[in-house]
């Protein structure tokens, strides 16, 4: 008798639950107000001018952009400017001859003449090129890299051994075989890039 009372009380109090829940229903969910919620916290997350908040993390996103914006409104200018700090930069490899004619004196230009056409970067690269790059800011940005970078040319070096091959052969009445060059210093910076990456993950700097 006293199992038979137990789940007759069981019984009554299942029925009783369920009529609560009819007589009070749980309130609707207003998609629509939902929805502009979201989007309200999307709008504020993505015109957050300091920082971005993403799954706990605090990402600061607008300094980098800023220096980055910096960095490339400086470039942007430097790369059309004729002169920079009151010294003309050549726009291409023909003005660079015109530049290096004036720049350089006769006995110079003849014992430069007279290397072999293998040797002439290898000779002139740490005397002549430092001058050819710092002049012509090479590294900082300037029109002339900018007509380098334009064609792949990937290191303000090699743009100097172009500069200075070009010039050699220029004067020694040549074909400049400028695609060539190109290629070659293409080449050699994809396969130092593959040696140096293959050199870090054997030191096992990289897991």
């Amino acid at each position: 008798m006293r199992i038979i009372a137990l789940i007759m009380w069981a019984f009554c109090a299942l029925i009783a639950n369920s009529h609560a829940q009819k007589s009070n229903p749980k309130p609707k969910t207003d998609k629509k107000v939902a929805g502009a919620s979201d989007t309200d916290k999307k709008d504020k997350t993505k015109n957050s001018k300091d920082i971005i908040s993403d799954t706990g993390k605090v990402i600061i996103r607008r300094q980098e952009k800023l220096e980055h914006r910096r960095l490339d409104s400086i470039y942007q200018a430097r790369i059309r400017m004729k002169d920079i700090e009151g010294i003309y930069i050549p726009k291409d490899l023909n003005d660079c001859f015109k530049e290096l004619d004036k720049a350089l004196d006769d006995e110079v230009k003849a014992e430069f003449i007279a290397l072999k056409d293998e040797e002439a970067d290898r000779r002139m690269h740490n005397s002549l090129g430092k001058w050819i790059a710092h002049r012509w800011s090479l590294t900082e940005g300037s029109r002339l890299s900018h007509y380098f970078s334009q064609m792949k040319v990937p290191h303000p070096d090699y743009m100097v051994g172009i500069i200075i091959t070009s010039y050699h052969r220029h004067l020694n009445k040549k074909d400049l075989k400028l695609k060539e060059q190109v290629e070659f210093f293409r080449k050699h910076w994809q396969e130092k890039q593959r040696k140096e990456a293959k050199t870090i993950i054997d030191n096992g700097k990289v897991k």
